[in-house]
């Protein structure tokens, strides 16, 4: 078993001192951290330790006399270091160590306020804990990094705080002068008269010559007056920054620390508010711990007090008033940790070659161990080349009226190290939060005191200012009467828009007086022309029922009237203004809406043709209607749909096929849209149906649309042929409460060439849930694509089947005329062999015959000798035969001739010449 003993050194009396780093709150930290080493490093379960300490109350002639005791005692010589913890005393502890080659791990202010940064002079000397230089040069690396270059620094000296800030100033002071000439402190100042008058002084004072102002106080109520002073000076706004450095390297614990700005004091001052609200401008500049055996370090403390009643300490009447640790244990813990680690390293690695005696005081190898990285219970830190641990800073924001501190800049510093990053990606909603987003500039546009702002032009100029004030007074007057002008001129304006919709009931002519007897015929007559068009179809003229016929301004209308009471608000009138400019080739006109009538009525231009309702359910309609018919009147319904979807109605809300209108063209219009009480509930979706949806919407608009495309295909109502006995109103029930096998129309088509794709649209269109059904987009580019190769509209298909009918019409009568001219001939040979040819002439010319008179004509007439003998014995066949040849031969003789056979009866031949044409006397000859 190896021996190996640890000095240490100890305040013991000073109460400064013992809330930092004394001996009754400490030393059982190095019993602690051997037990952990134990089981991390096995190796050191063979060393049989004992611990040797001192009390000294920072006198560096006894510290220095006593340490060389230690180190060369014949008996009880110990064999490294752990301190000591004051600031004056290290120093020489660490030459004396050098000389002898000896290992010092320091913990406490004796590493914070010195610098062991020259490993000649201090070659076995490890500082566990940072220096305020490496954290002051992390400060400023921050201050650069956020572009504050001109400072402000203000600090106390605090006996109780064993003069932490003071120390801190001064080695921040010397690296801005030394090191950073970049950045200035332009105002310092170590305050010792904390009055009210004096701090308010201060605070002037500063904001003569910067805004980011560096603040080390180490007592919380004199911040708290400190920051009053600023917000009593008015420096609390936006220019301004305050940062509070922390210096002590410890981590809060519930209970042990004070809020910053909150007063302690009986009776309270009242001013909370006027503090707290300075967080705002405050940063926080403090060491920080993280990662590592963080979580222990609250552990240690509440458990010292039971280490110090341990051997070899044994502390326990003296020990008890302290129960928690001394604010520098938990870092004592962690540099007793590294010692070990380093020892169990050198033995691990020495084994073979050293004794362990000389091992173990070997300084220097020992000291080389330290260079690393460890997990402490101070955080997860790291140990450079010099023997000192590297520094860990951040700068945060105060949270929560300072209960909480938010880091957003962090900074690590060391020998080999100096980095500063941004823990934010965006500073306005994170670091600048709180200030509106907007970082504090080094120094204000305008400079401290506004000298590098000129005079503005009102001090300048006061006289032209005022001029300039009188004429915006005038120009503000004038703007106002232009825009009560233009209001006066848009409401006259509303007004006659609202003229042209507004309709007086007196003004509208009931079409059975227009047509009654003792109007002009010419009115009447024009009527029915117009009316009689193709097909005699109109929308059912009731003159007692919802529809009327009317004539307005000589045309004539159709009034629909609503069977509610209803009073229009303003939105109403814009939106029926609207609606009278509305023009669309698939959309019927509103020609206005009558107030003042027996009920309110919505007045449309007339269609002569009717709705597709009186189309579908006419079985004389004298048109052909095809597929392409069908498919014309969905495509036309669909424009008409699309347009209204894209318009600032929205929303048809009542459509149906009574109120799908077709002129005299044939183009399918739209009509009753845009009104919000007119609802034709067959057509209705089921969700408003069932009250799922207050008004008709889109989707709504496209389920009726559906139902009437369906109607179209079907030729034919829907629903009418489905055998209910209730009629609508039980379609109505059943669509509204069967959900689980939603109640739909039949599709049977009523033409051979609808296309299959039409009948999945529309099934697709009544979908349940509204969600499923397509947009009107959608529909109208699949029913485009449904009639690829076909005419573009009804009136070219028609035009089409009148050219093809007529191109037919005239083959037939080509047709007809060739046989005409035929059968012309046949009755032209008939005639020449009947009459004469002039007789035949005139009587073609439609001429009458008269008599006429011949002086001389030779007749002459022959007889067959016996023929009644030869007939009696010949067949009928035989005297056909025997007649046939004997006139053949007459008439080839007589053809030679001027002769004109008259006639032939029986077998009697007669013939005449010198008539009809005359020729004088050759007659006799002829014959």
């Amino acid at each position: 078993m190896n021996n190996l003993k640890i000095g240490m050194f100890f305040p013991l009396e000073e109460t400064s001192q013992i809330h930092w780093q004394g001996y009754q709150n400490s030393a059982g930290a190095v019993l602690e951290a051997f037990r952990d080493a134990k089981k991390n490093y096995s190796i050191l379960n063979s060393i049989n330790v004992s611990y040797y300490w001192e009390y000294n109350e920072c006198v560096v002639s006894s510290a220095a006399g006593r340490f060389f005791e230690m180190v060369n005692s014949e008996n009880d010589s110990i064999d490294v270091m752990i301190g000591p913890a004051c600031v004056e005393t290290a120093p020489i502890i660490g030459s004396i160590a050098a000389y002898y080659n000896f290992p010092v791990f320091l913990y406490g202010l004796s590493s914070v306020f010195n610098s062991f940064t020259d490993t000649t002079l201090y070659p076995t000397v490890t500082t566990v804990m940072s220096t305020y230089n490496y954290g002051a040069r992390g400060l400023i690396e921050m201050l650069i990094k956020l572009q504050w270059y001109d400072l402000s620094l203000i600090y106390m000296h605090s006996q109780e705080s064993l003069g932490m800030c003071a120390k801190f100033a001064d080695i921040f002071d010397d690296l801005v002068s030394d090191e950073y000439h970049s950045t200035n402190i332009i105002y310092k100042r170590l305050i010792l008269n904390f009055t009210d008058t004096n701090l308010r002084s201060i605070a002037d004072e500063i904001s003569r010559v910067s805004r980011i102002v560096v603040m080390c106080l180490d007592e919380q109520e004199k911040s708290r007056s400190m920051m009053l002073a600023f917000f009593d000076s008015g420096m609390n706004n936006n220019e301004y920054v305050y940062i509070n450095v922390d210096p002590g390297m410890d981590k809060y614990i519930d209970g042990e620390n004070k809020i910053l700005l909150k007063d302690y004091t009986v009776p309270p001052d009242g001013r909370d508010n006027d503090s707290y609200s300075m967080y705002p401008y405050m940063l926080s500049f403090d060491y920080s711990m993280k990662g590592g055996m963080i979580e222990n370090y609250d552990n240690l403390r509440a458990k010292m007090p039971q280490l110090m009643a341990e051997p070899p300490f044994n502390c326990t009447t003296e020990c008890e008033k302290y129960n928690i640790s001394s604010v520098y244990a938990p870092y004592l813990y962690d540099t007793t940790y590294v010692y070990f680690s380093c020892l169990a390293q050198a033995i691990a690695e020495n084994k073979g070659n050293k004794t362990f005696r000389d091992l173990i005081k070997n300084g220097t190898l020992i000291t080389n161990y330290a260079v690393g990285t460890f997990e402490g219970i101070t955080g997860e830190f790291s140990i450079n080349s010099l023997y000192i641990r590297d520094a860990f800073v951040t700068l945060g924001t105060y949270m929560n009226n300072g209960l909480n501190v938010t880091r957003w800049v962090e900074a690590s510093v060391g020998s080999e190290t100096l980095s500063v990053e941004l823990l934010y990606t965006d500073p306005k909603t994170t670091i600048w939060a709180l200030r509106g987003g907007e970082q504090p500039l080094n120094e204000p546009t305008c400079g401290y005191i506004n000298k590098k702002c000129p005079y503005d032009f009102i001090h300048k100029n006061p006289i032209i200012f005022g001029v300039i004030i009188l004429g915006c007074i005038i120009i503000i007057i004038l703007i106002i009467l232009l825009i009560l002008y233009f209001y006066i001129q848009k409401k006259r304006e509303e007004e006659k828009q609202n003229d042209l919709w507004k309709i007086n009931f007196n003004l509208l002519i009931k079409y059975e007086e227009y047509v009654k007897p003792e109007l002009t015929v010419h009115s009447r007559k024009s009527f029915m022309s117009a009316s009689q068009t193709s097909v005699r179809l109109s929308i059912k003229h009731d003159p007692e029922g919802r529809y009327r016929l009317f004539v307005y301004n000589n045309e004539y209308v159709m009034g629909r009237f609503h069977d509610c009471i209803y009073v229009l608000t303003r939105k109403d009138i814009a939106h029926l203004r609207f609606m009278r400019m509305m023009d669309h080739d698939n959309i019927n006109k509103l020609v206005g809406f009558s107030l003042n009538g027996p009920a309110l009525m919505s007045i449309w231009k007339y269609c002569n043709r009717g709705s597709l309702v009186d189309i579908l359910t006419n079985d004389h309609l004298n048109i052909n209607i095809d597929g392409f018919f069908i498919y014309s009147l969905v495509k036309d319904t669909v424009e008409g749909l699309y347009f209204i979807h894209n318009s600032p109605i929205k929303v048809h809300g009542n459509m149906s096929s009574r109120n799908c209108l077709i002129n005299e063209r044939w183009q399918v219009k739209l009509s009753d849209y845009g009104i919000p009480f007119l609802r034709a509930f067959v057509w209705t979706a089921p969700e408003i149906l069932r009250c799922d949806i207050s008004h008709p919407n889109k989707e709504s608009d496209i389920y009726s649309l559906a139902i009437v495309i369906a109607d179209l295909i079907n030729k034919g109502i829907s629903f009418e042929n489905d055998n209910l006995s209730g009629g609508a109103n039980e379609v109505i029930y059943i669509i509204r409460n069967r959900k689980t096998l939603p109640y739909r129309p039949n599709l049977n088509p009523a033409v051979e060439d609808i296309p299959p794709a039409m009948l999945h649209l529309v099934k697709d269109m009544w979908s349940e849930d509204p969600s499923l059904r397509p947009n009107l987009d959608v529909v109208k580019q699949l029913v485009k694509q449904m009639n690829l190769g076909r005419c573009s509209n009804l009136m070219d298909h028609v035009y089409n089947m009148l050219e093809k009918y007529a191109a037919s019409l005239e083959e037939d009568i080509q047709e007809r005329t060739k046989e005409l001219v035929k059968e012309k001939k046949k009755a032209d040979i008939l005639l020449s062999r009947m009459l004469p040819k002039a007789v035949v002439e005139k009587l073609k010319l439609g001429q009458p015959i008269p008599p006429e008179h011949f002086d001389s004509v030779t007749i002459f007439f022959s007889d067959v000798v016996s023929f009644t003998v030869l007939a009696s014995k010949c067949s009928a066949f035989q005297v056909v035969n025997l007649m046939n040849g004997l006139y053949t031969i007459f008439d080839s003789v007589i053809n030679a001739h001027d002769v004109y056979k008259v006639e032939t009866i029986g077998d009697g031949y007669l013939c005449v010449s010198g008539l009809p044409e005359r020729n004088g006397y050759r007659h006799v000859k002829e014959i």
